[in-house]
């Protein structure tokens, strides 16, 4: 399933940034940009937001079943 791949990227992509690994952070940011072209029809419109805007704390929020996300200000409009 898609989104088991996405959240697996991004919590990749959360180790790899702790450890300043910029080879395995750069590989989960190429799966998700990828995952959220090639799947874009497939995924919530709001998990497909995040990914766009490069939300991935709220992503995997979103995929965890956390219901409160924080609002943010998309594109710096208020």
């Amino acid at each position: 399933m898609i989104e088991q791949k996405l959240k697996e990227a991004l919590i990749s992509m959360q180790e790899a940034i702790s450890q300043s690994d910029a080879a395995r952070i750069s590989k989960a940011l190429s799966e998700l940009d990828d995952a959220a072209r090639t799947h874009k029809r497939e995924l919530d419109p709001q998990l497909l937001h995040f990914l766009k805007r490069r939300s991935y704390q709220k992503a995997l929020m979103f995929l965890e079943g956390e219901s409160d996300i924080p609002k943010g200000i998309c594109g710096g409009k208020g």
